[in-house]
């Protein structure tokens, strides 16, 4: 037996996690490898995306690099590894940290956990700044639950913190707007009886609290821009070239990447949609190697809260996967409309198992979801829709074979983009991330 995070694992769970260690490490340094300049156009150059041409989507986090590296001189490119490299820190620490009792370690670096974004290639972009902004608000909100935050300064902050991240993306009013909404209904409604017309009214007064919040939403999807503005914003980096690595792109006299799509025509991302609706790779169809997928991390997902390898588990963990499965549902409807407006669906996926597991982590020991109790949960659910998690749960939220949780960690590929494939598939696994396939 070895031990891990104080968790006493098998010997062949120490195996599969020293290989996810390995390709942990492996998935951090090939990011900043292949994403640490202004050629990097997706990643880097979304982070540098700033007002030079005037108010536009995802320009709060470029415009503050782009003014402090003015003052300071420092390379713009240092500061979006900094401080990419800081938010996913936090994330880590803070899965790492709140897991006692709840998470299987190998969870945790798996597809469905840290590793995902890694293997998406997804480490240097905004992703993790929308997860951490979503994280502070769900401490805040547990907070002003627990009476250490009064109301005022609770929503004041939560308005503030959730508008920065819809100015830094847009994604941030998919992936935590409804969530926030819906748990500070149920706060507001401070009512344990399962009184569903009182929920109604908490939430009517969640939305009208968040208000401001909605309303920069809707003017960050009005914003969207255009030619003018990227190429402001491309002239802007071109002056401070000098302050910059050398880039190709940089010295060229168009935008690329990320701010040359500011220009893009709204609509043009539906036909895309629609031709990998249709797409198969080989026999199979595209669509359901997606849906196929999505459903192996959910499953692993939920099997990890509770699991056996967890020695001090002393509440029901059947009841805490259901809590679970509850708002990863609540998360994927929420996160539905990227799939049609990106064909990033490796990037989705992630962004629906990290929100699912930060929300869990910070409400699942709390006095507002007690996992043992369906009455606290039910408040949440229309019985309708609850009777759908009756049907589903008995697989989704039983209990996992350790040597069927350790295979599936092993072979669950979460790929990159859109177009899936079986080489997309074994690249993106752990093993096959680990020998750069």
């Amino acid at each position: 037996m070895s031990h891990f995070w104080g968790v006493s694992l098998s010997s062949a769970d120490s195996i599969v996690m020293l290989m996810l260690s390995a390709t942990f490490l492996r998935g951090i340094l090939r990011n900043i490898s292949e994403n640490n300049s202004y050629n990097d156009s997706w990643t880097v150059g979304e982070w540098l995306i700033n007002y030079s041409g005037g108010f536009v989507r995802r320009g709060l986090p470029g415009s503050g690099i782009y003014h402090l590296t003015i003052l300071t001189g420092i390379n713009p490119e240092n500061l979006v590894l900094a401080i990419s490299l800081l938010f996913f820190a936090i994330l880590a620490v803070f899965l790492c940290w709140r897991r006692e009792l709840l998470l299987h370690p190998l969870v945790i670096l798996s597809s469905v956990g840290l590793l995902g974004p890694l293997t998406t290639g997804n480490l240097i972009r905004k992703d993790f700044t929308v997860l951490i902004l979503l994280l502070a608000c769900l401490l805040i909100l547990r907070a002003w639950w627990s009476r250490r935050w009064s109301t005022i300064p609770a929503l004041i902050m939560i308005n503030t913190i959730s508008i920065m991240g819809i100015l830094s993306q847009e994604i941030y009013g998919f992936v935590a707007l409804p969530i926030l909404i819906l748990i500070a209904g149920y706060l507001i409604a401070q009512d344990r009886n399962c009184h569903v017309f009182i929920f109604w009214k908490g939430l009517i007064r969640a939305f009208l609290f968040l208000l401001p919040t909605l309303a920069i939403f809707s003017l960050v999807l009005h914003a969207r821009g255009n030619s003018e503005i990227a190429h402001a914003i491309h002239s802007s980096w071109v002056a401070l070239a000098d302050l910059m690595g050398p880039s190709d792109k940089l010295i060229s006299g168009s935008p690329d990447g990320a701010i040359k799509a500011l220009a893009r025509v709204p609509g043009t991302q539906f036909a895309k949609t629609y031709t990998i609706f249709k797409s198969f790779a080989g026999p199979i169809w595209v669509p359901l190697a997606w849906l196929i997928t999505a459903m192996a991390g959910l499953r692993l997902l939920l099997a990890g809260f509770g699991h056996s390898a967890m020695a001090n588990i002393n509440f029901d963990r059947f009841q805490l996967r259901r809590f679970a499965l509850m708002v990863a549902s609540i998360q994927i409807i929420a996160i539905a409309p990227l799939f049609i407006l990106g064909t990033d669906y490796g990037r989705w996926l992630s962004f629906w198992y990290l929100s699912t597991l930060l929300i869990v982590l910070v409400w699942a020991q709390t006095d507002l979801i007690n996992v043992n109790q369906y009455s606290s949960i039910h408040l949440l659910m229309p019985t309708s829709i609850d009777s759908y998690f009756i049907k589903m749960q008995n697989w989704l939220c039983s209990d996992m074979h350790p040597n069927t949780l350790r295979w599936l960690v092993i072979l669950l590929g979460i790929p990159e983009h859109a177009s899936w494939s079986l080489m997309d598939w074994l690249a993106a696994t752990p093993l096959g991330y680990l020998i750069y396939l």
